[in-house]
């Protein structure tokens, strides 16, 4: 290659093995003194006809970008450095892009420079689908419904959170990048500690999803929903969190109405099943009360049985009645009063000390049945059992310390001595009421008092609950 003899023959001779193209020109008619092998490569035309005509290399300019090449030579000119980037098209139709930088050369007495130009194609290309990748992520985070985040693994830096942050937590998100915890202010206090301790610990272990309440300035409460997953690079080191929060309080509000709903079917079902039994079992009472009356031998044995089938019938009437959602003892024990006197043709005392003190007895629904057949046992025993000049009375007290209802029937009459008597719970409704009896929560006792006879009924959980 004919080299100029101003220049160090050194200096081209590094310039012939760069992958840059490289080339010195004269400012005095612009014509080219060097041009190298990769200029010729970059550029796809012959170095020979570049130094024979300059114009060439204008000509492979595109045409948007001459003003910006032109302003390159200007600068290069007046102030011998400058820098600036441009796209070619070659013969063959390739766009190159390129950067040039100018600077000074010694041209022996004639004013020249130098120009180097680096065929940044590929890193542009990279640079454009880096940025169409940003302007589709934004487009995609800007427009979706849920906050999207990118921070740092301890959450003490925000990289990126989406503008949905505005509409759910309704206060600017640029004040997040300024105080990255900032979002915490709106947790719902009885959620703080859980979402502090998810976001600080162990949102950078693993995938992690939790669900708190926020609440608004003007005081609405909204449940949300939060993802993330930790990113690692190649190392395997944890360098950042994305994380996706929605509002589901609509989601919330939905699940809430089906469960409202489903449990509203279910109470109507329940309720029905109910009352058909105890008309069932009503109808059972009203057969027995026919043979009793054919029968009158055995009024006494018949009437215990429609006793013990109405105290069956009395739970499910409670339980089949609208919005019943427990079972009283004082409602129960009321019914079963109420169904034994007009039986025996009898009345019974009653003293409900619950009432004054503002508490209810709720019996536990699997022990209903039982504890219904004891209140039976133990009243039409009292009526069969007592004095016929003495009504019976039965005394309802509350043990709030104990948690626990203590249920007297006293009636007349006197236990004999015990070693005249049969051994405990040898009658038969004796037995009955021990072979009912919940093996927890539940004691029965017979002894004698000042006014009579007391038969002593226990209740505590979980057979009953005390409720204000």
């Amino acid at each position: 290659m004919n080299h100029p003899e101003g220049p160090s023959r050194r200096s081209f001779a590094l310039a012939d093995h760069m992958l840059d193209a490289a080339a010195t020109y004269s400012l005095r008619d612009g014509r080219f003194h060097y041009i190298n092998d990769a200029a010729e490569r970059i550029f796809g035309v012959g170095r020979e006809a570049m130094l024979a005509d300059p114009r060439i290399v204008n000509e492979c300019v595109v045409e948007e970008d001459r003003p910006a090449f032109a302003a390159f030579l200007r600068q290069a000119d007046a102030e011998g450095a400058a820098t600036a980037e441009f796209r070619i098209r070659r013969p063959d139709g390739q766009l190159r892009w390129l950067a040039a930088r100018a600077f000074p050369v010694d041209g022996s007495g004639e004013p020249m420079r130098a120009a180097i130009c680096e065929d940044i194609t590929e890193r542009k290309s990279i640079e454009q689908a880096l940025r169409e990748s940003e302007q589709r992520f934004r487009l995609v985070a800007e427009n979706i419904e849920e906050v999207f985040w990118i921070f740092a693994p301890d959450g003490t830096q925000i990289h990126y959170v989406s503008p949905a942050y505005e509409r759910i937590w309704g206060r600017p998100a640029e004040e997040l990048y300024a105080s990255p915890f900032r979002w915490m202010q709106a947790v719902h206090p009885d959620d703080q500690l859980k979402v502090l301790e998810a976001v600080t610990l162990h949102q950078a272990e693993r995938p992690l999803e939790t669900q708190f309440r926020i609440v608004r300035g003007n005081g609405e409460v909204c449940h949300i929903r939060h993802r993330s997953a930790p990113i690692r690079d190649t190392t395997g080191s944890v360098v950042q969190v994305v994380g996706m929060t929605e509002d589901v309080t609509e989601q919330k509000r939905l699940e809430r109405q089906a469960e409202e709903s489903a449990r509203a079917q279910r109470d109507a079902l329940v309720r029905e099943v109910h009352h058909r039994i105890k008309n069932n079992l009503q109808g059972v009472t009203g057969m027995l009360r026919n043979y009793a009356n054919q029968h009158p031998e055995v009024v006494a044995v018949i009437n215990e049985a429609i006793a013990q089938v109405q105290a069956v019938a009395i739970i499910y009437g409670l339980q089949g009645r609208p919005g019943a959602v427990r079972v009283e003892l004082v409602d129960l024990l009321k019914e079963v009063l109420s169904g034994i006197g007009q039986l025996m043709h009898a009345g019974i005392e009653f003293r409900d000390e619950s009432q004054s003190l503002g508490y209810k007895v709720v019996v536990n629904e699997l022990e209903a049945v039982p504890v219904a057949l004891v209140l039976n046992e133990v009243v039409f025993n009292a009526l069969k059992h007592g004095n016929a000049r003495q009504t019976p009375v039965i005394d309802l007290r509350i043990d709030i310390a104990r948690e626990r209802v203590v249920l007297s029937v006293t009636n007349g009459g006197h236990l004999p001595d015990r070693r005249k008597r049969p051994p405990q719970g040898s009658g038969s409704g004796l037995q009955l009421i021990r072979s009912l009896l919940p093996r927890r929560g539940a004691h029965f006792d017979l002894a004698n008092g000042t006014e009579g006879v007391i038969a002593r009924l226990t209740l505590e959980p979980p057979i009953v609950t005390l409720k204000c």
